[in-house]
């Protein structure tokens, strides 16, 4: 990734900086909101949704041990992980501090990574929360008080330079993204909300669902990621992985559960949380007091 930094191959530069995970072979790796296209060496995936347009509405890849759950309330035990990737999902959430707290209670280190609060400013997202950027090793979030923050803003850039934003960052994707790394040996994450008392008071705006057709490009490009993520993922460990033996209730914080078929049931607190198809297991609030 450097060496294409440094040649000027920008956007290769960028498209490999997911192979980058400095971690042992032996270590275990969660990432959180792994959506469509989860990094190759993630061993346990956790999304909130099997479905939703803060994705776009793409296919939820679950090629190994898989949970749904928010991120704010993970059902996983205190230290279960070596290593968490947390790639574009920080921003869509509602309680950053919960989020942030979350992944350093389950893992020992990890990586963020979101867009920049200077470009989510220009081409604000209807299904992000936040404006992130870091200073000098700290994360400064600011919770947004409507989806377009600065209408001003979004207005006259709009008019003049909307179309000239994802050439302008296809092009310059390093400085458009923050990219952190953290680790509880150098003292963990550090962060700052710049409107902590802000309680959100909007309800951030449902894409309409659709379909397209995928050019022949972008359908090759996506057989391609499939093909690495096959050849690159720790397939074999992953496979004899049980994520049964990683858990924690998101109610009670038992240790204990018993499983059927088609769910999971805290032995504590008797809280059933149902598997879905591809043995997906369901933590998510609403279907736990659903099912319960």
């Amino acid at each position: 990734m450097v060496l294409f930094k440094k040649l000027g191959c920008v956007r290769m530069a960028w498209s490999l900086r997911r192979l980058h995970c400095p971690v042992a072979p032996d270590a275990l790796v969660l990432e959180v909101g792994s959506g469509g296209n989860p990094y190759w060496r993630a061993n346990v995936l956790c999304d909130a949704y099997l479905d939703t347009s803060e994705r776009h509405f793409a296919k939820l890849i679950s090629d190994r041990p898989t949970v749904l759950a928010f991120t704010e309330k993970l059902p996983f035990a205190d230290d279960t992980f070596d290593f968490v990737i947390a790639s574009h999902v920080l921003e869509h959430s509602d309680q950053p501090e919960k989020f942030l707290s979350e992944i350093q209670r389950v893992a020992k280190a990890g990586y963020i990574e979101v867009p920049d609060a200077f470009f989510e400013r220009l081409g604000t997202y209807s299904c992000h929360r936040s404006e992130i950027t870091d200073r000098d090793g700290v994360l400064m979030i600011r919770k947004k008080r409507a989806y377009i923050q600065d209408p001003e803003i979004y207005e006259l850039h709009g008019k003049k330079t909307g179309q000239l934003l994802p050439k302008w960052m296809n092009r310059n994707p390093f400085e458009f993204h923050v990219r952190y790394y953290w680790s509880r040996v150098t003292g963990g994450i550090e962060y700052r909300i710049v409107n902590p008392d802000y309680i959100f008071d909007w309800t951030p705006e449902e894409s309409a669902r659709h379909q397209p057709q995928l050019p022949i490009s972008a359908r090759f490009k996506a057989g391609c990621l499939h093909i690495f993520r096959l050849l690159l993922s720790q397939t074999s460990r992953n496979s004899k992985l049980r994520v049964q033996d990683l858990l924690r209730c998101p109610v009670c914080h038992s240790l204990k559960f018993s499983q059927s078929e088609s769910n999971i049931q805290c032995r504590q607190c008797q809280n059933i949380f149902p598997i879905r198809e591809r043995g997906i297991l369901d933590f998510t609030d609403v279907m736990a007091k659903e099912q319960s």
